[in-house]
């Protein structure tokens, strides 16, 4: 590798060569074959080029560096941007149009069986801002290269055995890729420094000497903890060679400080005048763009309803939107916040300035530019990090004359209250008291990155960071029953977030007009929908409190609230609990972080988007929206609450029959195209002449009905591929058992070789990927894979492994009993099985826990009509009985996992069955076709 090697493929990527300190960076850690611990590098230089690195590292030694690169960050704007850099990543390795790139498409190919069979190309991206079952786009390949951006609260959770909104069944997986092969970058590491802990113990944790253990974190921030040993930085040759670099880094940039409000009225009340002021007043000339950033949504609210109200062009930017809205915000201030000077003219075309309204989330790694940036007072770091989205290219004062202008504003009732703000503690009032002390005779003061205005602060005036609970074994041990798990363990939210932040971890709102299970199978819940706000602003707005509780952007700070203990569940929402059962109707004290909450959209709680718990307007369902954003169908429900024109279902005076019906609608909606949004019509085309219509029953029995329609003709979603037997054995593809068996063994022995497990590993796991279905052959799981058919069951020429096509779905195995128990009890009742294992226990755990139960307690029910169950394996004949209830089989099983988890480790037992399990809906997937 040299460093044209890099510049090259950095130049075929973005259309600009790199940085001289992202040459260097590459060039240390191919060498080192490591990561340095932590990266300190001022805003604005391109931190999140650290992507570029961590990919370009892996395709020259993919057999060394960790195939998942993990960007962690605790802002959404942020994730939402840094996805985007790994999209043109992805694409760009994908497409593999020059020389550079081919040589990266073909290095981190290596050889890739199966790479031609993934939809989203050999280089994977996925966002998590928020988890639920089916969110598992990173969890489909585990020897394949992943580039995952996503929050604190959805990796951390993860990680520790309990990620938010993650089925049981599914924890281990998610678990166990975190947990190894991965490189965790950890961006502005001062905001999750509790996170930080928490990482460092894991990767302390006892892991199998046997496994290759390839984990490592890297701590990056323009404001880093002092007392670092031998960080990342920029040195003297990096501004010296490259005048943009110099340009960004040294930059002037003045602010003035400003008090406001009387006596104890909050920021809400008392920051939208002052702003108001200011841009009648005080800005300079052309300036175009302004940023206006204070530290809670609901000031961020009254400050934009009253630059609206003013005439002034607005827009509000908050981390408690919904992606599919933030990206339409994000859409309309491109050119706003566009900090290229290329660009410039868009802005200066204007005559007014324009504003864009922000709380913390744009207050790090968010590329924008303002010409004039407003910020309510806070911590001394955090109003650094805010400066940076200040004349980001640092070319204002070229084209003007002048330095671009900042106003600090200390609202009185915050600087001189005695109260403790429940965001940033006291550091505000002597941020506040330290400032003055050095400019309170009104003078301008520089607030550029290398200014020496803002350095040698007293410790107060930092945000106080807080620490995560002290990791025991026995905490670990307490996370790794994921199915069923222990009634007392601890909460994960202390060592996400620190101690105290239970109250302020998130939970996911979803507005729906029909929150029935059909419907939500159909049209599943995406990321894309999501609301991510406080669990106590959630429980307080349910219980319909008086007050709202206070929320900001600062990781997930809040208000703390409560909600009233005897608040009933309410009849207008309800917690989703995936496919397997209803939605909950629970009452607002039991909503715990991490759920998914299902809302009707007649309850409200938005306003300009934005999270508004006061507000009562209708909210859209962006249900069909969302499945478009996920890629992978289009869906339309056909509800006159969502389409006033929709064809109703079959009934009386339709003579034509509904398809007809539907096909002809859909020719009219497209033939006045310019009616309808971009992903509408889009949905349109690819649902014509390609749907399965469906009928949603309305549970109360009041009106009709309504179709849904669904993109193809298959029967299965392979995206809703979540572990459980409905999905993954009703699939349609007719496949048989010993067919199903030997393909799961096959792609397992080949990932597990990939990843770099010795031949005994790779043994052991086509073994057991040969056995693990062995207890479908009990012929109650037969019946129902003919639909019930006893005629067709009894033609069989083999057992079947999935069910058979178009046939109806069925239930004859009796309810709660596991068919992976009875392949474990199977195997054992012929030693000669597992007699070639590496590992006897590795095999009969795979096997036990592949459908995710077992961890560590099965659930073994007695059998009121027992079956003799047989099979041959390899000329091994097996025999065993259905009923296992008075058998030593669970006290083994527990047995089993306890020695496991003690001889691998609890993340790399999770890792080995993550291979397994994903082996095993890759291989039911393929035989979808």
């Amino acid at each position: 590798m040299t460093d044209a090697d890099f510049s090259d493929y950095f130049r075929d990527v973005h259309g600009n060569e790199p940085f001289p300190w992202q040459v260097r960076l590459t060039r240390q850690v191919v060498a080192d074959g490591i990561w340095p611990t932590t990266i300190d590098l001022p805003t604005g230089v391109g931190k999140t080029a650290a992507l570029d690195t961590a990919v370009f590292a892996l395709a020259t030694a993919p057999e060394h560096f960790p195939r998942r690169v993990v960007f962690v960050v605790d802002r959404r704007i942020i994730v939402d941007q840094t996805y985007q850099r790994a999209e043109r990543i992805q694409n760009a390795v994908q497409s593999a149009s020059t020389p550079a790139l081919r040589w990266m498409r073909d290095r981190l190919a290596g050889g890739a069986s199966f790479s031609d069979n993934l939809e989203r190309g050999l280089l994977g991206t996925t966002c998590l801002r928020g988890g639920i079952p089916i969110d598992d786009e990173w969890a489909r390949r585990p020897d394949l290269p992943w580039v995952v951006v996503c929050t604190v609260d959805q990796f951390g959770s993860r990680l520790l055995f309990r990620g938010y909104g993650v089925s049981a069944k599914m924890r281990p997986v998610h678990a166990g890729l975190a947990g190894n092969d991965c490189l965790v970058i950890l961006d502005e590491v001062h905001l999750s420094r509790p996170f930080a802990q928490t990482l460092t113990a894991v990767g302390q944790s006892r892991f199998g000497s046997a496994l290759p253990r390839r984990f490592q974190v890297v701590e990056m921030s323009a404001t880093p903890t002092a007392g670092e040993a031998s960080p990342f930085k920029l040195v003297d040759a990096d501004l010296a060679t490259s005048a943009a670099l110099r340009q960004r880094v040294e930059a002037s940039k003045l602010a003035e400080l400003v008090e406001v409000g009387r006596g104890r009225k909050p920021a809400h009340e008392v920051l939208p005048a002052e702003v108001l002021k200011l841009a009648k007043k005080s800005f300079p000339a052309h300036a175009g763009s302004v940023g206006v950033i204070v530290n809670r949504v609901r000031s961020a609210r009254e400050v934009h309803r009253a630059l609206r109200e003013a005439g002034y062009d607005a827009w509000l930017v908050t981390g408690r939107m919904r992606p599919l809205d933030r990206q339409d915000v994000l859409d309309e201030i491109g050119q706003v916040v566009d900090p290229d000077p290329a660009n410039r003219h868009l802005v200066d075309a204007v005559d007014r300035p324009r504003f864009v309204v922000a709380t913390q989330a744009i207050e790090v790694g968010a590329d924008f530019s303002f010409d004039v940036l407003i910020s309510e007072c806070a911590p001394i770091d955090s109003l650094k990090q805010r400066f940076g989205r200040l004349d980001r290219r640092g070319t204002f004062e070229g084209r003007v004359g002048s330095p671009a202008q900042a106003w600090i504003l200390g609202v009185r009732a915050d600087i001189d209250g005695k109260a403790r703000d429940p965001i940033y503690g006291e550091a505000v009032r002597q941020t506040w008291d330290e400032l003055q002390r050095r400019f309170g005779d009104g003078r301008p003061f520089d607030v550029g990155s290398r200014s020496a205005d803002l350095s040698d602060f007293p410790t107060g005036a930092y945000a106080v960071p807080k620490d995560a609970p002290l990791m025991l074994h026995t905490h670990i041990e307490a996370w790794a029953q994921t199915n069923p798990e222990p009634i007392v363990q601890p909460d994960v939210a202390p060592f996400l977030h620190g101690l105290g932040a239970e109250q302020s971890s998130d939970v996911s709102v979803v507005w729906r007009w029909d929150q029935s299970p059909e419907a939500l199978r159909l049209v599943p819940p995406r990321p894309a929908e999501f609301l991510s706000v406080p669990v106590a602003a959630v429980r307080s707005w349910l219980a319909g409190a008086a007050e709202e509780v206070p929320v900001a952007d600062a990781g997930t700070g809040g208000g703390v609230g409560s909600a009233d203990e005897s608040a009933e569940p309410g009849g207008d929402w309800a917690r989703w609990r995936g496919y397997d059962d209803a939605p909950e109707s629970i009452s607002p004290s039991r909503i715990r972080p991490g759920d998914v909450i299902i809302v009707d959209p007649r309850r409200g709680g938005l306003s300009a988007l934005n999270w508004d718990p006061t507000a009562t307007e209708q909210v859209a369902d962006l249900g069909d929206h969302a499945q478009m954003s996920y890629g992978r169908r289009a869906t339309l429900r056909l509800d006159p609450r969502l389409l006033v024109d929709a064809p109703p279902p079959d009934g009386e005076g339709q003579i034509d029959p509904a398809i007809v019906r539907i096909q002809a609608w859909i020719g009219e909606k497209m033939e006045r195209a310019g009616e309808l949004s971009a992903w509408h019509l889009e949905a349109l085309k690819r649902l014509n002449g390609n749907f399965r219509s469906h009928l949603v029953p309305d549970p109360a029995g009041e009106r009709p009905g309504y179709l849904v329609l669904v993109q193809g003709d298959s029967t299965l979603d392979v995206a809703t591929l979540d572990g459980s037997d409905e999905s993954l054995s009703g699939t349609g593809a007719g496949t048989t058992l010993r067919s199903h068996m030997d393909g799961v063994g096959e792609t397992v022995a080949a990932i597990a070789e990939r990843l770099g497990l010795s031949p005994g590993f790779c043994s052991d796991m086509r073994l057991a990927g040969r056995l693990h279905d062995l207890g479908k052959v009990d012929p109650r799981f037969q019946l129902q894979l003919v639909g019930g058919d006893l005629v067709r069951e009894a033609m069989l020429d083999e057992p079947l492994a999935k069910s058979l096509p178009g046939v109806p779905r069925v239930w004859r195995y009796p309810r709660g009993m596991r068919h992976e128990l009875a392949s474990v009890a199977l195997v054992q009742s012929n030693p000669s099985v597992l007699a070639g294992a590496n590992d006897p226990d590795l095999v009969l755990h795979l096997v036990t826990t592949h459908h995710g139960w077992a961890r560590p307690l099965p659930p073994i029910i007695p059998d009121s009509d027992p079956q003799d169950l047989r099979y041959d394996h390899d000329g091994h004949a097996m025999a065993a009985a259905s009923d296992l209830s008075d058998t030593p089989l669970a006290l083994e099983m527990a047995e089993r996992f306890w020695r496991l988890s003690d001889r691998y480790g609890h993340h790399g037992l999770a890792w080995l069955e993550a291979i397994f399990r994903l082996a095993d809906h890759r291989q039911s997937e393929r035989e979808v076709g």
